[in-house]
């Protein structure tokens, strides 16, 4: 089903119009979405979790992604979004665990027109290892681990070692930097920075 979405203007205030996400994409009007990255440390050290995107999405479809994330439809406020994580993971998490990171502006080329949105985007400090999460199969195709220090090899190769969960299954691979959905340049290594502070004890100062 197209959901409907609130449009905003340029400054990201409500504009009152709601139209269906196909029509705010192939028109290019600006709306929200939420963010949330997840991270956790255990005996191998700290990490991320990573989303491929199932290849079956509308919008890059079987690229690599934010842990989880989605539109916020009409109406909706923002922490609504947690409905995502619980969606796409199988994880219930408390609103006042999230560590908000700010907003990006974030304007892209669509095949079917263009997708201008409002990135709310969210941390999270979550241990729960990832063969325990429930994928929700329609959105996402898989969860990587990519430990915190292999993110610079990253930035430096262009690709890394990672642990690939699919069905609870977990094997090693590698990523590549152009696997991706485009963000800025230093947007993966940003986001790595904010989650070393949190694991270390540290709530970290919005980045965006």
């Amino acid at each position: 089903m197209d959901e409907l979405l609130d449009i905003l203007d340029e400054s990201g205030r409500p504009t009152g119009e709601v139209l269906a996400k196909s029509e705010a994409h192939r028109l290019g009007l600006w709306h929200r979405c939420f963010h949330c990255w997840i991270c956790g440390s255990n005996p191998p050290g700290p990490y991320l979790l990573l989303q491929r995107r199932a290849v079956t999405k509308d919008t890059w479809p079987g690229y690599l992604d934010i842990t989880a994330a989605g539109h916020l439809s009409a109406g909706e406020k923002t922490l609504d979004g947690l409905r995502e994580i619980e969606e796409e993971l199988g994880l219930q998490v408390n609103p006042e665990r999230l560590v908000s990171l700010g907003t990006i502006r974030i304007e892209q080329q669509l095949p079917t027109g263009y997708d201008r949105e409002f990135h709310e985007v969210f941390l999270l400090n979550d241990n729960t290892p990832p063969e325990n999460l429930r994928l929700q199969k329609e959105e996402v195709e898989s969860i990587y681990r990519l430990d915190l220090d292999d993110v610079e090899t990253l930035y430096e190769t262009g690709e890394a070692p990672a642990r690939e969960y699919q069905q609870s299954r977990p094997s090693a691979t590698r990523i590549r930097l152009t696997e991706f959905v485009p963000k800025n340049e230093d947007y993966l290594a940003q986001i790595a920075g904010a989650a070393r502070q949190l694991l270390s004890g540290t709530t970290p100062a919005a980045i965006f």
